[in-house]
């Protein structure tokens, strides 16, 4: 057994409701969160796990408020999902599971202060996320968890997964992605740095900072491209690092055998007992494997 599955609530939220469409909107609420159920058994199959945590993005985004242009091509949140977020919400707190949420901050900032404090107490720790930012945070007792095209897959990824997958440590992810740019958060990266570049960059290098400090001795291409980007470069370094001094207070989460179990109850009241039953017996490993949540639109995912 693991210790902690830290999960992005946001995203699962935002995940459930979108597969929920054509749901009788007098079941909708329950069937959202019938569908964070369903994902979060699907995941206990890389654990079980002793202790559940999730994360919240706050409405107030400090990232947004000092960049205009961070996250700027998405759609605005239509409300009803705004309104679901909130609502499946009160369902996992009513349900005992352990929230987190603060004001400035995204999910993936908890999630990486969760597995900084998971580390520090030897905890094993998986991060259920699809945000790569959180690349960063893997290493140690801390793994990644990150759903690919349907939710019953995911990739699972450790400090060497990551080496192999990037081309770095990822302590050094961030570093790579500030050069190469995210497109799905608007953010442009160094002209004519892709991924394979940026991490024979930073691996022959180190630092973005020491990039910068050697520009005049990188081969000319190189450095023009560094010099044009600089602005863009030095702003992901801000965005894509996770918001500093955050506390999750681990030690507030109490061990269980079984961390579902409150949700599972709940679901069943909201009027899906086969969700629950379904969910009951993944955890126990005693039935199949939860059925596939589909993706979200391109424009919702971390």
């Amino acid at each position: 057994m693991r210790d902690l599955l830290a999960v992005d609530g946001s995203s699962l939220i935002h995940r459930a409701w979108h597969s929920t469409r054509g749901d009788d909107d007098a079941e909708r609420d329950g069937a959202v969160t019938a569908a964070v159920l369903s994902m979060l058994a699907s995941a206990w199959a890389y654990g079980p796990y002793a202790r559940l945590l999730v994360a919240l993005d706050h409405p107030v985004n400090h990232r947004r408020r000092d960049f205009p242009e961070y996250k700027a091509q998405r759609a605005p949140t239509p409300d009803d999902l705004r309104a679901a977020l909130e609502r499946t919400a009160t369902h996992l707190a009513d349900a005992g599971v352990a929230l987190r949420r603060v004001e400035g901050a995204e999910a993936d900032d908890l999630l990486a202060a969760a597995s900084d404090a998971a580390r520090a107490a030897g905890l094993w720790c998986d991060l259920l996320s699809s945000d790569r930012d959180l690349v960063g945070s893997v290493g140690g007792t801390v793994r990644l968890l990150r759903p690919r095209q349907r939710f019953t897959d995911l990739a699972v990824e450790d400090a060497e997964t990551v080496r192999t997958t990037y081309g770095v440590d990822p302590s050094r992810y961030v570093e790579l992605a500030a050069l190469r740019g995210d497109t799905s958060d608007g953010l442009e990266g160094a002209p004519g740095i892709g991924p394979v570049r940026a991490a024979r960059l930073i691996r022959d290098h180190g630092t973005v900072a020491e990039l910068y400090r050697i520009l005049p001795d990188l081969p000319p291409a190189i450095a023009r491209s560094l010099r044009e980007g600089r602005d863009a470069v030095e702003r992901n370094l801000l965005l894509m690092s996770p918001l500093p001094h955050l506390d999750v207070d681990l030690g507030a989460i109490a061990p269980r055998t079984d961390p579902l179990s409150g949700l599972a109850d709940l679901v069943e009241d909201l009027g899906f007992p086969g969700a629950a039953r379904r969910a009951r017996r993944s955890v126990s490993g005693d039935g199949p494997a939860m059925p596939p949540i589909p993706p979200p639109p391109e424009d919702e995912r971390g």
